[in-house]
């Protein structure tokens, strides 16, 4: 019988973790783990909504770019359930973005919780600078801000 190996997570301590500090770091993890994993209605579910609102109006604007008609329902509910069109779109997100540079290449730390607010602080080991993931607690569970935490670098190279 083959033994299985536990993984620590990238922000594991010897220290235990109060519940909602937990909780965060949890919630951040999972939606990583989700994208490593393709689950692509487990990503949608651990989103902002924020975040979702925009992704939903920048693949209607493609959409309408080439002639192809959706509702903004319809891509709401293809997202939820990881339809075609969120397929399409998380496997080209997941081409670029390679989510085990933040599961397994990372550090992690609590930045703050405030309120329904929190940041948690992820360093690659390749960079100077790290990255403040936003995440906002909506319906009583802790959600990742891609749109909040990302949108500034965007428009800046976009400038």
């Amino acid at each position: 019988m083959l033994a299985t190996v536990q993984l620590m997570p990238p922000w594991a301590s010897a220290q235990p973790l109060n519940p909602e500090t937990e909780a965060v770091l949890n919630a951040a993890e999972g939606v990583f783990k989700a994208m490593k994993a393709r689950d692509f209605p487990a990503i949608w579910a651990g989103l902002t909504a924020k975040t979702k609102e925009e992704i939903v109006k920048s693949v209607l604007k493609g959409a309408a770019k080439t002639g192809y008609e959706l509702t903004t329902a319809q891509l709401r509910n293809d997202f939820a359930v990881g339809g075609p069109q969120a397929s399409a779109y998380w496997r080209a997100y997941l081409d670029i973005f390679d989510p085990d540079l933040v599961l397994e290449q990372s550090r992690w730390s609590l930045g703050s919780i405030k309120g329904a607010e929190a940041r948690v602080i992820i360093h690659y080991r390749k960079s100077e600078n790290p990255a403040n993931l936003l995440l906002k607690k909506e319906d009583g569970a802790w959600r990742i801000g891609l749109e909040e935490t990302f949108a500034p670098r965007r428009w800046i190279l976009e400038k």
